[in-house]
């Protein structure tokens, strides 16, 4: 398990004082029940969707100075929403890592949208108790600037250019999985070129997916952005 932390630890760019904080917050109450343990990452939840809260809340308010709590409440709640939370976990792969049970593995637990998202409030408190509020705080500002970035830019557009200007191609985009209800659907798209997988993204919407796939493939290729 101690590599596995560590490459956990690479990927999110964050190297814990106390891996033990880690290793919890990635622990699901399946494993902990199975394997006769105590400490799984519930309570760890329950702290990080407050800090959650409050950083969202503080960027909205000072990045919004004219919008009233009515609009600002509006974009906290689409910022702090279980859907979006899947997506910036998948983002960073937290699904790869999180300790499960054979029998939730056995039904999709890497894949729902709860397990994933408590466990990546879970591991924002881990942040906060072993690094303190500053590096919680830019951790989650990352996860919005990132989103913001894929919002304004077209990385798909870019990667059509280069393929079709070195491969005389264009990219292939797939689905891979969709989940939730039909109001709120959630994808996980892949992007292949020249039948080889160059990225994968997962969105509230197809388009926002092959945007993210878009740009994982345009890093994979060593394209500066």
């Amino acid at each position: 398990m101690t590599s596995e932390l560590k490459k956990f630890e690479e990927r999110i760019g964050i190297s814990f004082k106390n891996k033990g904080l880690l290793k919890q917050a990635l622990t699901h109450r399946s494993f902990t029940y199975v394997r006769g343990l105590r400490e799984d990452n519930e309570r760890l939840e329950f702290l990080g969707d407050s800090i959650l809260d409050m950083v969202v809340s503080d960027y909205l308010f000072e990045k919004y100075p004219d919008n009233d709590e009515g609009k600002l409440s509006k974009m906290r709640s689409g910022l702090v929403n279980r859907n979006t939370l899947f997506v910036w976990a998948k983002r960073v792969g937290i699904q790869d890592f999180i300790l499960l049970s054979r029998e939730e593995e056995k039904a999709g637990g890497r894949d729902k949208v709860s397990i994933i998202a408590n466990a990546f409030e879970s591991l924002i408190a881990a942040v906060y108790c072993d690094q303190g509020l500053i590096t919680a705080k830019y951790f989650i500002l990352n996860q919005i600037s990132q989103q913001e970035e894929l919002e304004r830019t077209d990385y798909k557009s870019l990667l059509q250019e280069i393929t079709q200007k070195k491969h005389k191609i264009l990219p292939e985009y797939s689905v891979k999985a969709e989940s939730g209800p039909d109001h709120k659907k959630l994808f996980e798209i892949e992007v292949r070129v020249k039948n080889k997988t160059y990225g994968k993204g997962v969105g509230m919407s197809k388009k926002n997916a092959e945007q993210q796939a878009a740009r994982e493939a345009l890093v994979k290729m060593k394209i500066t952005l």
